[in-house]
């Protein structure tokens, strides 16, 4: 072969590969463009909701909740944040009263009374954790999980475990005062009736003051003759109370107003019934007005 020819090849193999190679470049330029477009209408899409979200109301928070977090939709960490933080404080809002405002710590609302600390559970429904003061600042107190919203069902659940645990930790541990529980109670209440507002559909509860109690209660804890004997000692002592034994284990104490708690015995457990007679009160009203009953459901 002819030096001449062997030239031109490879002229011509070079040409060749200076083509493959501007094609290539254009590729791989034309699929990074394509990722920076798909990136900045995602960061874009991001944006409007996070605008979309500084704009809504109440109604349409609940309807973005429903969209995105019930079914964990990919959005941005802060889209969520934001989304969580705007629907929480319109569950809150009536705690604007007592000073409602953001806590320094993520996740957390702080009033007058307490802290707030919301968190999705596992079906992904809204947790409302309460935290309040200690009478006795070398003890501390825990954050309970009092309220549960479910934004998909439109309905609110009382923890009642806890708000018999309000009732031990202000007359068994002391953590607590009476004062405390009783401006804890309002504010509850005030949420509870805010939730109907909006269209929530509240169970009923032993925290709710709307109601009459005619509830019955079941303790684990045995009755007990000194605790019975200490009941007996202070309805004695009052003119508007008094204790009568009605069986076997089977007790009636009459309060004032014409209300009645029926207290038995049974397998080892304390059962009470508890009737106010009409009267709109919840369980922690009722027990921090006669507490020498409180026994029968906590102690020590």
């Amino acid at each position: 072969m002819s030096e001449e020819k062997v030239e031109a090849e490879v002229v011509e193999t070079t040409e060749v590969n200076q083509i493959d190679y501007y094609y290539d470049m254009k590729e791989r330029d034309h699929e990074e463009i394509v990722q920076w477009i798909a990136s900045a209408e995602e960061e874009l899409a991001d944006l409007r909701l996070r605008k979309a979200l500084l704009e809504a109301d109440f109604s349409e928070l609940l309807k973005e909740y429903r969209r995105l977090i019930t079914t964990n939709a990919p959005i941005s960490t802060i889209a969520k944040t934001n989304l969580l933080d705007y629907f929480s404080y319109e569950l809150l809002k009536p705690l604007k009263e007592v000073g409602l405002e953001q806590a320094e710590v993520y996740n957390t609302w702080e009033s007058r009374h307490f802290l707030i600390a919301y968190q999705l559970d596992e079906n992904r429904d809204l947790e409302l954790n309460f935290k309040m003061d200690v009478v006795d600042v070398r003890f501390d107190a825990s954050f309970m999980p009092l309220i549960l919203v479910k934004p998909v069902e439109m309905t609110v659940e009382v923890d009642e475990k806890q708000v018999l645990e309000l009732i031990h930790l202000w007359h068994t541990e002391k953590i607590f005062s009476r004062t405390q529980l009783s401006l804890i109670n309002y504010d509850l209440n005030q949420l509870l009736s805010w939730f109907k507002e909006l269209g929530f559909s509240v169970a009923p509860s032993l925290l709710d003051n709307t109601q009459a109690l005619t509830v019955d209660l079941e303790s684990e804890l045995p009755l007990e003759t000194k605790i019975l004997d200490n009941i007996f000692i202070t309805t004695m002592e009052s003119e508007e109370y008094d204790f009568e034994k009605l069986g076997t284990d089977h007790y009636q104490v009459k309060l004032n107003q014409e209300q009645n708690v029926y207290i038995r015995s049974e397998n080892g457990r304390t059962h009470l019934f508890v009737d106010s007679n009409n009267r709109r009160r919840s369980i922690l009203d009722f027990f921090t007005h006669y507490p020498f009953l409180v026994p029968l459901i906590v102690r020590n």
